[in-house]
């Protein structure tokens, strides 16, 4: 469910108390357990996966930030049934079984892996075409070498598969599933069975994994938590006596295009004592209402759901649009309320695509923040949430095999 921030605020005269309290309470460390996860909000428990060690400051045209990084785990009601399918398939889609057989030899399975597929594998005709089932006898005989050439055919070949199948981590470690997040053992698991695709850490038989927990439900859930983890970001604009209040609002204002706050940055810079907000405060309204939050129901439709261009392409809307979700080309979206720049300075509220260069295919997009800071959502997952992150924690799960070349959009002021 997404976040709602309530109604409107009173006016600057009454509000200063009310802002005083809010950049009070902001202004701390998040309590533990304060987000409710039935709610398909953040429980912002320090208690397992990654410990926060560091927190930053950022200066420049938007002010002074000072971020720090939390851990975002889907709650249960978000963990759909096919998460936990324990069937261990590969899909071939158009092959035949000779041809797909064929190719496993040339993506390097061994002899011996290649006996156990024709001793205990399964070939059968799935919705999606041609699929081989397999035991964990397969599992286990395949080497790393072995999954990356999986995935790297799959990526090309059956990408519908690929996006359901294969799971990058962000950072490319383990962190997610560290100190208690789950049980040693299955943390040992997702270590011997995770691979390297370049610079991205995955994971392929998610399967196999749940087999091995066996009846252990609440692990099972664990596990999928932590596997679909996500990095966001606590951040806090600070004002202080060298700020520039003027040039802050005029940076966030986004050549008018995000209006509303200012009166929120001139009361806490009024208020005695309170000198910091929470950038939430200064989003527009779409990412206001959803950061940290996961996709509803009432946001999808029966044939697609909000992914990363959903989420960015709408960043400077007032409400959402359902038409970004109609099955129409990503540039219809684009070239009626944006331009596209060429430029190393981007500004809040750019919209940034990322292309294959390969076959100039859409991968993702994000919008910028400040600094090395931007808006995203990975995929079109339930479980993935939106999030502010840094840059660089977003891009570990795509530098994979792809070569990739950014564009950079910015919304036409008439819309």
């Amino acid at each position: 469910m997404s976040l709602s921030h309530g109604p409107s605020l009173p006016s600057l005269a009454q509000r200063i108390p009310i802002l005083a309290v809010i950049a009070l309470l902001l202004s701390s460390p998040p309590r533990a357990g304060a987000a409710d996860a039935k709610e398909g909000v953040l429980n912002l428990s320090n208690s397992s996966g990654p410990v926060t060690t560091w927190r930053k400051e950022s200066v420049g045209p938007w002010g002074k930030l000072e971020y720090f990084p939390v851990t975002l785990e889907p709650p249960a009601s978000h963990l759909w049934e096919a998460l936990y399918d324990e069937r261990s398939y590969w899909n071939f889609e158009k092959l035949e079984q000779t041809e797909a057989r064929a190719l496993l030899e040339t993506l390097g399975l061994s002899g011996e892996t290649l006996a156990l597929i024709d001793e205990e594998g399964v070939w059968v005709q799935g919705p999606r075409g041609l699929e081989l089932e397999f035991g964990d006898r397969v599992v286990e005989s395949l080497t790393n070498e072995n999954r990356a050439a999986l995935a790297r055919w799959f990526r090309l070949n059956s990408s519908l598969f690929f996006s359901k199948t294969i799971i990058n981590f962000e950072g490319g470690d383990f962190s997610f599933f560290e100190n208690g997040a789950v049980s040693p053992e299955t943390l040992a698991l997702v270590k011997r069975y995770s691979f390297s695709r370049r610079n991205v850490l995955s994971l392929m038989d998610r399967p196999y994994i749940l087999r091995q927990l066996g009846s252990d439900t609440a692990e099972k859930e664990r596990f999928l938590r932590s596997t679909f983890s996500t990095k966001g970001l606590i951040v806090r604009l600070i004002l202080d006596e060298t700020t520039d209040l003027d040039s802050v609002i005029r940076y966030w204002s986004c050549d008018g295009l995000n209006s509303g706050f200012e009166g929120i940055l001139q009361g806490v810079a009024l208020t005695e004592g309170i000198n910091k907000v929470d950038l939430v405060q200064i989003l527009p309204p779409v990412p206001r209402r959803y950061l940290n939050g996961f996709t509803n129901l009432r946001d999808v439709s029966p044939t697609n759901t909000p992914d990363c261009f959903w989420t960015s392409v709408q960043f400077l809307r007032h409400q959402v649009s359902p038409r970004m979700l109609d099955p129409v080309r990503l540039m219809h979206h684009i070239e009626g309320d944006f331009e596209r720049v060429e430029t190393d300075e981007l500004r809040f509220g750019d919209l940034v695509c990322m292309f294959d260069e390969s076959d100039d295919s859409f991968l993702h997009s994000y919008v910028h923040i400040a600094d090395d800071i931007v808006f995203s959502k990975n995929g079109a997952s339930f479980a993935r949430p939106y999030v502010l992150t840094l840059k660089s924690d977003m891009l570990s799960v795509y530098l994979d095999e792809s070569r990739y070349r950014f564009e950079i959009y910015r919304r036409k002021l008439s819309h």
